[in-house]
């Protein structure tokens, strides 16, 4: 007999489906607890990024003596100087770095260290990101259609075979 709108949940099937929405809510959160907040792509990344893959060691050295901290900054993917310095085989920046604190153990979005990832190739957590970000993009691009074809067969101006109106507007005048 199909379920009246005014009966109850039984309690065990009230109870499952919490079970299932607690784990699929610890599920998202430790997904995300993994990732730093602070890893993010910033001037101070993208400054770092260059200087280091196009072995400007001087002007790492200099930022570093201003500032030791940026050693260890992030990008979103996790990944900060020491990977760019392996991936730009730059090995006295990967000295400079290890000298202001940064670590060849630290790990990216996928757990990987800048000694066992693939180099040239995006963490698996900047996939994920990129691909939601497209869907979303193109799911705002349909949007963005679906208002102008509704705009389009709406107006009453000359440019368009969507009113019987257009011509005899230009008759009245």
């Amino acid at each position: 007999k199909p379920q009246e709108p005014s009966e109850k949940m039984p309690r065990s099937r009230l109870a499952s489906l919490a079970l299932v929405a607690l784990c699929l809510f610890a599920f998202a959160c430790s997904a995300r607890a993994a990732l730093d907040p602070s890893w993010q792509d910033t001037e101070t990344t993208t400054k770092m990024y260059n200087v280091i893959t196009n072995h400007e060691n001087e002007d790492l050295k200099k930022m570093l003596d201003e500032d030791e901290d940026i050693a260890a900054v992030r990008a979103a993917d996790g990944r900060g100087p020491m990977w760019w310095a392996h991936e730009a085989k730059n090995e006295e920046a990967m000295e400079l770095l290890k000298k202001a604190g940064a670590d060849e153990n630290w790990q990216d979005a996928d757990g990987k260290t800048c000694k066992d990832f693939t180099h040239g190739q995006m963490t698996d957590y900047m996939k994920k990101l990129f691909a939601e970000q497209e869907a979303a993009a193109e799911e705002q691009r349909r949007k963005l259609q679906e208002q102008v074809d509704a705009d389009d067969d709406d107006d009453d101006d000359d440019d368009d075979d969507d009113d019987d109106d257009d011509d005899e507007d230009d008759k009245e005048e």
